[in-house]
C-alpha cells in the first residue's frame, strides 16, 4: 500500500479519481470529470477554471443561507472543540435546544422530534413512525413526488425515474395524481375541476380499506424536484380534511420547502394548515451539515412513552450538526430571511413571467417564494414536454439538459436535474433584487437553447 498522507493530488489526478473511482449520483457515469468547485461564499461559487459563477440552485435547495456563513462555520468549530457527537441514547445540549427550537417554529402541536442525517432519512423516520402508530402498512403518495433514495423512500417516489430501478418494499405504496393544474391528469381546469383530484384521493383512500389499512398520505406541500407545483388554495386543508374524515395521518415532506423557501417557516403555513408528522432537512443547517429531522404531533409523541419507538441511527442528533442547525435558525430569524424570500419571492415570480411572454419554449411559469420553476415545452398551444419524462435516464441529446450548460457557460447553475421539463430558480434566501436580475438576464440567454427546439 502507497502512503496515504502524500497521493498526488494534481489536477489531472483528481480528475482520474472522480472517473475511476467515484460513482456519480442519479447519471451515467462519465468519461471525464465535471467541473470541480474550488470555494465557495454568499451567493457565488469559484471553480478550477478561476471563473466565479451565480448559485441559483442554492446546491439543489439546500444552501438557503449562502455558501459558508461564518456564523454557523463559528457554531460548529466551537462544538467540535467540545463534543463532536455522542452515542444517541445519551443526551447532549445541542440536541435537546434544537428539538425545543424545532417545537417553537414549527405549526401546531408538532412537538417531539427524531434527528437524523438528511431529508431521505426524515422521510424513512415519518414512514416508519406511521406505520408503528398506526399499526397499518399502506401509504398513499403521489405522481411526480421524490421522496429519497432509501429504500422504504425511493418506493413512495412514485412516477420519478429514480423509483424506476429501486426494489419496492418497506412500505406498502398506493400513488395518486399531483394537483398539478398545467397538466391535470383529469382533463379539467380550475376552478371548475371542484378539486377532482382531492376527490379522487378520498375515494382511492376508501378503496384501499380506509382507517382500517391505510396509514398516511405523503406529500410534498410543494412539490419540488419534480416540477415546483403549487396546489390551487382549497387542496392542503381539503387533504386535511380528508385525512381527518378516515383517521390517517398527514405527512408533510418539507424537505425542500421548509425553513423559508416559499416565504414562510413552512410551507404548510401558507394554508394554515397542520399536519401530523413533517419532515425536514436541507435547510435546517442551511447545508453547512448534513441534519433531517421528523417531527410529529404531540398525541403520537405521547403514545411511545407507552409503546416501544423501533426506528434509530448511530449519528441520530449528532452534536456538531444540531449547533449548526441552531445557529442557523436563528440566522434565519436575525436577517429576516423568510420575509425576505416572501417579497423577493414575489419579484422573482414577475421577472420569471417576463421570460414566459418572450420565449417560445417556456409553457408554464409558477412557484412561491424564492422557488419559481419553468416549465419547457415545444409547443405552448399543446403543451408537449420538451424532454420525454425518460429524457435522463437515456443517452443522447437532452434539451433541457442542453439548457443547463448553456447556463454554466453563462455563469450561473440552477435546479436543472430533475426528471421532467422544470428549470427551477432556487437561490439562496440572501438573495438581492441585483442578483435576481441578473440571474433572468442569464437564463434569457439561455433559453435560446430551448427555444431551438420549440414552435416558432
Amino acid at each position: 500500500m502507497r502512503d496515504l498522507s502524500n497521493l498526488p493530488d494534481s489536477r489531472a489526478d483528481l480528475d482520474q479519481y472522480e472517473v475511476e473511482h467515484v460513482f456519480h449520483p442519479w447519471a451515467f457515469q462519465p468519461a471525464v470529470s465535471p467541473w470541480r468547485v474550488v470555494s465557495a461564499k454568499g451567493m457565488r461559487y469559484l471553480c478550477e477554471d478561476g471563473r466565479e459563477r451565480l448559485d441559483f440552485s442554492s446546491c439543489y435547495v439546500s444552501h438557503n443561507l449562502g455558501h459558508q456563513d461564518p456564523r454557523i462555520v463559528e457554531a460548529i468549530c466551537e462544538q467540535a472543540r467540545v463534543l463532536c457527537s455522542f452515542s444517541p441514547n445519551i443526551s447532549t445540549k445541542p440536541r435537546a435546544l434544537l428539538a425545543r427550537i424545532l417545537a417553537e417554529i414549527t405549526p401546531g402541536d408538532l412537538s417531539r422530534t427524531f434527528l437524523s442525517l438528511g431529508g431521505g432519512n426524515a422521510n424513512e423516520a415519518a414512514v416508519r413512525i406511521a406505520h408503528q402508530f398506526t399499526g397499518r402498512r399502506k401509504i398513499v403518495s403521489r405522481y411526480r413526488s421524490y421522496h429519497g433514495s432509501t429504500g422504504v423512500t425511493a418506493t413512495l417516489s412514485a412516477g420519478d425515474d429514480r423509483n424506476w430501478a429501486q426494489v419496492l418494499g418497506g412500505s406498502e405504496w398506493v400513488a395518486v395524481p399531483q394537483p398539478y393544474c398545467y397538466r391535470c391528469m383529469f382533463g379539467q381546469a380550475y376552478p371548475a375541476c371542484e378539486l377532482r383530484c382531492a376527490r379522487y384521493l378520498d375515494e382511492v383512500i376508501e378503496l384501499e380499506g380506509g382507517g382500517e389499512k391505510v396509514a398516511g398520505v405523503l406529500f410534498e406541500p410543494v412539490t419540488g424536484a419534480n416540477g415546483i407545483i403549487v396546489p390551487p388554495p382549497e387542496y392542503l386543508p381539503e387533504l386535511r380534511r380528508i385525512c381527518d374524515k378516515w383517521g390517517v395521518l398527514m405527512i408533510a415532506d418539507e424537505v425542500m420547502t421548509g425553513f423559508g423557501r416559499t416565504g414562510e417557516w413552512f410551507a404548510v403555513d401558507h394554508w394554515g394548515v397542520v399536519p401530523d408528522v413533517m419532515s425536514m432537512a436541507k435547510g435546517i443547517s442551511g447545508a453547512h451539515l448534513p441534519v433531517g429531522a421528523t417531527i410529529v404531533r404531540r398525541h403520537i409523541g405521547e403514545y411511545f412513552k407507552d409503546h416501544f419507538f423501533s426506528h434509530g441511527e448511530t449519528y441520530a442528533g449528532y452534536a456538531v450538526g444540531c449547533a449548526a442547525a441552531i445557529r442557523a435558525i436563528q440566522i434565519y430569524q436575525e436577517d429576516n430571511l423568510i420575509e425576505n424570500s416572501r417579497n423577493l419571492g414575489a419579484y422573482l415570480l414577475e421577472r420569471a413571467q417576463e421570460l414566459q411572454d418572450k420565449h417560445p419554449s417556456v409553457g408554464d411559469v409558477r412557484g412561491l417564494g424564492l422557488f419559481v420553476g419553468l416549465e419547457l415545452v415545444k409547443s405552448k398551444k399543446t403543451r408537449e414536454p420538451l424532454v420525454s419524462i425518460r429524457g435522463r435516464i437515456e443517452k443522447g441529446p437532452n434539451a433541457k439538459v442542453e439548457v443547463a450548460r448553456k447556463l454554466f457557460e453563462l455563469g450561473m447553475t440552477a435546479v436543472s436535474a430533475n426528471p421532467g421539463n422544470v428549470i427551477a430558480l432556487a437561490p439562496p434566501l440572501i438573495v438581492g433584487k441585483s442578483e435576481i436580475d441578473e440571474a433572468i438576464g442569464i437564463m434569457d440567454q439561455a433559453l435560446a437553447v430551448a427555444d431551438a427546439y420549440a414552435e416558432k
